[in-house]
């Protein structure tokens, strides 16, 4: 055989092989089930599967649910699978009331990735990526400790629902870490839903109760927004010190107007660049990493705009 005719040999065999890899990727399709529209944490998680879908050549298809509770999530996923989607990838709006239907779903093929969230009975999933959540509820801790500087006095949580997996770490997490501030007393968490103004009148009703409150800590988006809109309409921003996870537009707004004194920030966009990774390689038979961290970084008003920083604020208009 001639150089020339093992060249084309070689060029035969490496275009049918890109071919047959281009044949498999057009087999797989992924499903995106995300908790909650029009929220930027939801949105990078969607730019993160985007990305990653772009990179492996496979079809994704991302859906929502227009609140993020489970009685809304489960419709979207129900609907999802009527179209046999190879994985679903997905963060689980609740631990418990997600596990039936996605047991249906992996018994009729699909593959299953958690992101963010995850499950009480988690054998259905193929992977879990998401965010150390226990370590979050300690960095808000450190987080609300360093910005009240050595001050003594009453501390709080108000938080969205019982019965999320991330939601219930953090407040375990956070509960853990204030223990070693002696010089902070802990008077409990409050559950306000996602519900902003139900989150602004537990504040309200925080600040009546305990006129003395010096920091407050929110675990997720919404309350947050909600506990920032209390300390504007109780005139308490020089007196209580606020602490949330997330950055959200109206968060980030919150932190730069005095209302927020930190933000501790996941990387949702990893979360969907990994998790949709996990799922091809989980359609294809390939090794699977679970779980996988993604990590987090807290800002403030002085290093928001710092490029170490500023790089993991939840951008995009994926979904």
């Amino acid at each position: 055989m001639t150089k020339m005719t093992k060249r084309l040999a070689f060029l035969l065999a490496a275009t049918t092989l890109s071919a047959t890899v281009a044949a498999a990727s057009d087999d797989i399709s992924v499903s995106l089930v995300l908790g909650q529209r029009n929220s930027g944490f939801h949105e990078a998680i969607a730019c993160g599967a985007r990305a990653a879908a772009e990179e492996l050549g496979v079809k994704v298809n991302i859906q929502a649910a227009p609140t993020y509770s489970a009685s809304e999530q489960i419709p979207v996923l129900n609907s999802v699978m009527a179209t046999s989607p190879s994985a679903i990838v997905l963060d689980p709006t609740s631990s418990t009331a997600l596990i039936a239907p996605l047991m249906e779903a992996a018994a009729n093929g699909a593959k299953i990735v958690a992101v963010d969230t995850t499950l009480d009975d988690p054998s259905v999933l193929a992977a879990v990526v998401g965010t150390d959540n226990e370590s979050v509820g300690r960095e808000t801790a450190k987080a609300l400790a360093k910005a009240l500087e050595g001050k003594s006095g009453k501390v709080a949580q108000i938080n969205s629902i019982p019965g999320i997996s991330t939601v219930d770490a953090r407040i375990r997490g956070f509960e853990e870490e204030i223990k070693n501030h002696p010089n902070l007393t802990y008077i409990g968490n409050q559950f306000a839903s996602e519900d902003i103004p139900k989150a602004q009148q537990a504040f309200v009703s925080l600040m009546s109760a305990h006129p003395d409150l010096i920091g407050v800590v929110s675990q997720s988006n919404n309350p947050a927004i909600g506990v920032a809109g209390g300390i504007r309409s109780t005139d308490t921003a020089d007196s209580v010190v606020a602490v949330a996870v997330d950055a959200d537009d109206a968060e980030i707004e919150a932190l730069n107007e005095g209302l927020l004194d930190a933000l501790v920030i996941q990387h949702p966009f990893e979360m969907g660049y990994i998790g949709f990774k996990q799922a091809v390689a989980a359609v294809k038979g390939e090794p699977v990493e679970t779980p996988i961290g993604t990590g987090t970084v807290t800002a403030t008003k002085a290093n928001i705009a710092e490029p170490d920083v500023a790089k993991y604020l939840y951008k995009g208009n994926c979904i």
